[in-house]
């Protein structure tokens, strides 16, 4: 991927396939060959654990993967659901979507624009029961009531009967049980509309699910017996590309790993019964590996079941007593771009940060992984929109500003007395600038002088201020109402039904794939 084409689309329905859509074909292909195979995990290969994890899940290779959080999420990010059924049709074999609900909400309400005669407003709809807290894994289950409550809530928000919001909440509610799960919800909702679309719904893998596979077990265990190694080797990739890509945030596209005296953290999370998630840590402490749970010691693994793939068929120790662990972003990409795709599809922003993943790969697996691309898309609603631009708005904000200091600028028939007052104490500023820069008292009373004149000035046009400060508070307004009307990331169902087509049809046309 050419990292200067990794830009968000601006225009509406516009489509980013990076690389060429014409070669991803060959690339899913070519894939299977890469000679990765043989590169040891534990006592296997990866190879040896790819051939597992794909039976366990009855996956037919080439498997092409991508991802997301369970959340409403925009039509940039349907994008990739659109591509990898596209791809799959293609190419044959088989199409994941990874269900990210070992992260935590993004918000607790789903924002709907509204418009009425002068200007566009979003109302925030807060979600049953969603504790931003706490993984989606642990949301609480809602009411269905709740449920649907909220959804008549957005549709009368939004105004709309066109949308694709009627097809998701149907797929999302049919038959549903007294309480629904908030992760459950997302995907049979994705499902619905991606059907109402005429797409092939994509089967989907809960991170959490992944999470307990011994496949994954086995990824960990091989870190946590060369920990500080692995920390090294992330930490180096994280500062490459700092270096690389000229971030002066020492926290991004990452954080970087701690190391401390007699601990390493990894880039796991740790949680206990729906507990808020911690960081893990391990400690080497001879034939044994401790693991923390921030501060909190989570219990102790032999290196010797830790060291074996057959022994990660059964619950570590700190499993069974009763805490879960979860792989952080980077990992969880590397993992499935390692163990389980032939092709992961990013949006923009994973597309970036993957520049670490397989930097920190090659430093501590020494292999490359299998390719990913990136799919996104704008997509924006139809609302009205006034197109005061960036550059009317700041010009507007210097005119405001310059007011104060420069009245004469912008104001008509001012008193002459006042303007020749305001000319000889600017003249005596220079002069004392220029002779007696120590004498600060003087200088003071000229600036307290000047200061004075020029709200004279203004008080002696106050219509001409009232309505230049009208105008300029009105071009603020607009600009406002504009920001929300052209957001990008209002949930993907609330577009119009033919607005989503389309963005089907672009998309398909971006990878060269025929209907």
């Amino acid at each position: 991927m050419a990292f200067d084409r990794l830009v968000t689309p601006g225009e509406h329905l516009g489509v980013l396939v990076e690389p060429d859509g014409a070669a991803l074909p060959a690339m899913i292909r070519g894939a299977a060959s890469r000679e990765t195979a043989a590169t040891p995990i534990l006592d296997a290969t990866v190879g040896a654990l790819r051939g597992r994890l794909r039976q366990r899940l009855g996956l037919r290779p080439p498997v092409i993967t991508t991802g997301h959080q369970p959340e409403f999420s925009h039509a940039g990010v349907f994008a990739k659901t659109i591509a990898l059924e596209a791809l799959v049709r293609a190419v044959g074999g088989t199409g994941v979507f990874l269900v990210v609900d070992s992260d935590v909400p993004k918000a607790g309400h789903l924002a709907v624009p509204w418009a009425d005669a002068h200007e566009v407003r979003r109302e925030l709809v807060s979600i049953p029961g969603c504790d931003p807290r706490r993984a989606l894994e642990w949301q609480p289950r809602a009411p269905a009531s709740a449920w649907r409550g909220f959804f008549e809530h957005v549709g009368r928000a939004l105004g709309r009967s066109d949308t694709l919001l009627p097809a998701y909440v149907s797929g999302a509610l049919a038959g549903a049980a007294d309480t629904l799960d908030f992760v459950e919800l997302v995907e049979r909702g994705h499902a619905a509309a991606s059907r109402a679309l005429g797409l092939d719904p994509v089967p989907c893998l809960r991170v959490s699910q992944l999470a307990c596979l011994p496949e994954f077990r086995a990824l960990a265990a091989h870190i946590l017996l060369d920990a500080r190694r692995f920390a090294m080797a992330y930490n180096a990739a994280q500062q490459a590309y700092r270096v690389r890509r000229r971030e002066r945030n020492a926290l991004r596209p990452v954080p970087p790993l701690a190391l401390e005296t007699d601990r390493v953290e990894l880039p796991l999370w740790a949680s206990r019964g729906g507990e808020v998630r911690r960081r893990l840590f391990a400690a080497a402490q001879g034939g044994q590996v401790a693991l923390y749970a921030g501060d909190e010691l989570m219990g102790i693994e032999p290196v010797s079941h830790l060291a074996s793939v057959v022994a990660q068929d059964a619950p570590w120790e700190v499993e069974r007593a009763g805490w879960h662990i979860r792989p952080r972003a980077l990992l969880l990409s590397g993992l499935a771009r390692l163990l389980l795709g032939d092709l992961f599809i990013h949006g923009v922003g994973g597309a970036k940060y993957d520049e670490m993943t397989e930097e920190f790969t090659q430093r501590f697996f020494g292999t490359d992984l299998a390719p990913a691309c990136c799919v996104s898309a704008t997509l924006r609603l139809p609302l009205p929109w006034s197109g005061v631009g960036a550059e009317l708005l700041a010009a507007a904000r210097r005119a405001q500003r310059d007011l104060h200091f420069n009245p004469q600028r912008h104001l008509r028939g001012l008193p002459a007395e006042l303007l020749r007052r305001r000319a000889e104490l600017i003249a005596e500023s220079g002069r004392l600038r220029r002779q007696c820069a120590a004498d600060r008292a003087a200088r003071r009373r000229v600036f307290e002088g000047i200061r004075e004149t020029n709200a004279a000035l203004r008080r002696s046009a106050p219509q001409e201020v009232a309505a230049l400060e009208s105008r300029w508070r009105e071009l603020e307004r607009r600009c406002a109402s504009d920001r929300v009307a052209l957001d990008r990331e209002y949930f993907f169902a609330l577009h119009p039904r033919r607005s989503m087509e389309e963005l089907v049809r672009r998309v398909r046309a971006a990878l060269g794939v025929s209907v």
